[in-house]
């Protein structure tokens, strides 16, 4: 068994060395050996009527999140939470409601090298895996400022009070 996944292994190895081997375009496709990123966070499309977070790395070794939109509670699943998890785990997923004046601080071990990565934390911990949930993230409150107004913009929002959410957000930790 151990000689069958050596060999895979290798396999594997020498058909991705070899560049005019059709197996190593194909390989190189399902495997990638070292991921394309330039470190930077690739905001996702959000879909209308999901729930809509806006976030940033606040510095101070924490990423900074606000509600921006409740979204449509009944397009929105309930997601099952795990019991031994705080309870403001399933109010993030399931009643985010009931948080639209507070800011949500999610801890980091260190300072970030990879903001990719950490727009990725964002995304998990506020969404979970409920597709009708999107993260504006940025690596700084004025750069988040600059991308929500964009993101505003192109929605046709006329409720002053999401934008006035985000204003909070910069100035309360500046």
């Amino acid at each position: 068994m151990k000689l069958c996944h050596y060999l895979a292994v290798l396999t594997l190895i020498v058909a991705l060395l070899i560049p005019e081997s059709a197996c190593a375009a194909r390989a190189r496709r399902l495997l990638p050996l070292s991921p394309v990123t330039d470190g930077a966070y690739q905001n996702k499309p959000i879909a209308p009527g999901a729930t809509v977070w806006y976030c940033a790395y606040g510095g101070h070794i924490e990423i900074l999140c606000r509600l921006g939109d409740g979204g449509n509670q009944a397009a929105r699943p309930v997601q099952v939470v795990d019991s031994r998890l705080p309870r403001i785990v399933g109010d993030i997923l399931n009643n985010p409601q009931g948080l639209v004046r507070g800011h949500i601080r999610i801890p980091l071990h260190g300072e970030p090298l990879d903001f990719q990565l950490v727009g990725q934390l964002a995304e998990a911990v506020m969404c979970g895996s409920n597709a009708h949930c999107g993260v504006v993230f940025a690596e700084s409150l004025g750069e988040l400022g600059v991308l929500v107004k964009g993101f505003e913009s192109t929605r046709q929002i006329s409720s002053p009070s999401r934008m006035a959410g985000i204003h909070s957000l910069v100035e309360d930790d500046e």
